[in-house]
């Protein structure tokens, strides 16, 4: 339902404001109509944290950390840093977003996530746990993302309000190389166009490049982001990512990675550092979010095509 409300009420601070053309098409909508559907530009890097830190981070909700298959040579080729537990950071941008007859033509949105969470306690079955999730509009209109965080939270996934660099793409390269591109993410506590400037700290933000010799595949981030995702009210969520469109352009990543904290907003203590050469892709992912279920319930419907 919080997915319905936050749609109208994006809709209608929509209707002044006139956006780019998408830079990836929903194809998906027609066969998903009843629930959220886009398409997703994003960036994804896989950040080795000592593994008592992560679970820490887990634990606050009485959750453990499930041993990831590190000998697994799809997942993980080149092995993973003794003694560390991966991160998932995302930023992207997200176009022709639809549920229902609405329609909301892009929002930006950034996460920070614990995958292999034993969120059932049995061992074996992988969640995501958020960490920290983002949302803001584009084009500068930051406040395009105060809806969909309060509903969101409201609703089971805590949201906080960001402004993005660049505002109305995914990435941008740098000035100094057209090779080299960048995205920024801060949290808006006290936005000021007019005026500026806002409380805006750093979330967290990317300098990368595309490699030859890549951390992971594409069927690393498959598997990884397609665990369902731990909500905050006992359900769960499946948001199910599908790489198979010719528009995908998957491009693996090597870049740094920081996260800032401990400001509100930001990443916790824990993970705030800068993360040197690590592994990430970028593509343009078919996106379904499902509605919440019992997690056990959502665990089994976990689509083994999306996987691949």
């Amino acid at each position: 339902m919080y997915k319905l409300i936050s749609l109208l009420g994006c809709a209608s601070l929509l209707l002044s404001v006139v956006l780019g053309n998408p830079e990836c098409p929903n194809t998906i909508a027609f066969y998903n109509p009843n629930v959220r559907t886009m398409c997703s530009n994003s960036t994804w890097f896989i950040l080795p944290v000592p593994k008592a830190d992560a679970e820490s981070l887990v634990k606050l909700s009485g959750y453990s950390l499930i041993t990831p298959p590190f000998s697994d040579k799809t997942l993980f080729p080149m092995g993973f840093s003794a003694g560390a537990h991966p991160v998932i950071v995302s930023s992207g941008y997200n176009n022709d977003i639809r549920m229902f007859f609405l329609g909301i033509t892009a929002l930006s949105s950034a996460a920070i996530y614990v995958p292999y969470t034993d969120r059932l306690k049995d061992g074996k079955t992988p969640f995501n746990y958020p960490v920290q999730n983002y949302i803001g509009g584009v084009n500068g209109q930051n406040v395009m993302g105060l809806v969909p965080a309060l509903v969101g939270s409201a609703e089971g996934t805590s949201i906080f309000v960001a402004k993005f660099a660049p505002n109305n793409d995914a990435y941008a390269p740098i000035d100094s190389n057209p090779n080299e591109f960048s995205a920024r993410v801060q949290q808006v506590i006290v936005d000021n166009p007019l005026s500026g400037p806002g409380i805006v700290p750093e979330a967290f933000d990317f300098d990368f490049v595309s490699t030859k010799t890549p951390l992971y595949t594409d069927h690393t981030f498959h598997s990884l982001l397609n665990q369902p995702l731990i909500l905050t009210n006992g359900l769960c969520q499946r948001n199910t990512y599908y790489f198979n469109e010719t528009f995908t352009n998957p491009t693996m990543r090597s870049g740094n990675v920081t996260l800032f904290g401990p400001t509100a907003g930001a990443a916790p203590k824990v993970l705030a550092k800068k993360y040197i050469k690590q592994g990430g892709i970028s593509a343009s992912a078919e996106l379904v979010g499902y509605n919440a279920e019992d997690c056990k319930t959502v665990s089994a419907k976990v689509d083994p095509y999306a996987l691949q």
